[in-house]
């Protein structure tokens, strides 16, 4: 199963940012590929502030996130795989997430572990997975309660999206789908 990690850091990312907050994340440095200053690493772990205002060249996809920022007035490249991100946070109001280790998670860099790390991989976007397509109904069922009057906003005699007849003809080669106004 793919992992919802990357999906789910990249919206607690930009939702602190909307909110004018500073994200932080919180990075297993143990895990391998990842590049960060190692004397800033406690216990196996480092909190980078990931805010616009703290960092150049930000890069977050579902495979990594890539920065230039500086530690202790020295800049230096970061490169953190998904797989190495153990939570986010925001840093004005403690919201966030952690993540556990979960064996069965699948991250998009899986296949690619032959790609040197570095910032190679900013700024590149990885496919998207193909998304499952389910049938659409012939009919839209109709609550006919909730029609009230026939008379619309407009004056006009009924809605304008009623259904399509289930025995009526269809779009073009016998397509399900209608235009609606």
């Amino acid at each position: 199963m793919l992992s919802k990690r990357p999906y789910l850091v990249q919206a607690l990312y930009e939702w602190t940012v909307d909110q004018g907050h500073v994200p932080i994340i919180v990075v297993d440095a143990t895990v391998s590929r990842v590049m960060v200053p190692t004397a800033h690493v406690e216990e196996g772990k480092i909190h980078l502030n990931i805010s616009p205002s703290a960092v150049r060249d930000f890069s977050i996809d579902r495979a990594a996130i890539a920065f230039e920022a500086r530690f202790g007035g020295t800049p230096q490249s970061v490169f953190v795989p998904m797989r190495a991100i153990v939570g986010i946070y925001d840093r004005d109001s403690g919201s966030g997430a952690q993540f556990p280790p979960e064996p069965d998670e699948e991250f998009m860099d899986d296949d690619d572990q032959s790609t040197p790390p570095g910032l190679s991989l900013a700024g590149s976007q990885s496919p998207r997975p193909p998304t499952p397509i389910r049938p659409v109904p012939d009919r839209i069922p109709v609550n006919p309660s909730a029609q009230g009057d026939k008379k619309g906003q407009d004056g006009n005699e009924g809605p304008d999206d009623e259904p399509p007849s289930p025995k009526g003809p269809k779009g073009p080669k016998g397509s399900p789908l209608r235009i609606v106004k």
